[in-house]
């Protein structure tokens, strides 16, 4: 379960880290990619990553059969995880399996069930995942 929380992040994560990987080590780019906030508004909303989440299937999905292979899958950051999104076990992940995956992993994060991802909410979805790091 853990495992599937850490690979729902990033599958939301957002074209910045498609385009710039080596940015994804940044703690505030990770933050950004995990969780969107387009709007500047300071929270991240459910259609916010839901969107993000379209985007990141589209960006991976390079040929367009509406499902991201394995290969597909490992071309991105956290691509490995993506496949943890797989519900039907077929080997590859669809959007509507990415977007269940999105929003469970919302629904979990935010816990003060209000429809938005805030700061503390962040914070201890971020401090959940460096306790399970190896080495910690």
């Amino acid at each position: 379960m853990k495992k599937l929380i850490l690979g729902a992040a990033l599958a939301a994560a957002p074209l910045t880290m498609l385009a710039a990987p080596a940015a994804a080590q940044d703690g505030g780019a990770l933050m950004a990619a995990m969780f969107p906030d387009p709007d500047g508004d300071g929270a991240t909303s459910r259609e916010e990553m839901l969107t993000a989440s379209a985007t990141r299937f589209a960006q991976l999905d390079t040929n367009r059969d509406g499902k991201l292979s394995e290969a597909e899958r490992s071309a991105g950051p956290g691509g490995r995880m993506l496949g943890r999104a797989d519900s039907d076990g077929d080997g590859s992940v669809s959007l509507d399996e990415m977007k269940a995956s999105a929003t469970a992993r919302f629904d979990r994060l935010d816990t003060s069930k209000d429809g938005k991802i805030d700061a503390a909410e962040r914070e201890a979805a971020m401090a959940r995942m460096r306790e399970r790091r190896p080495g910690n």
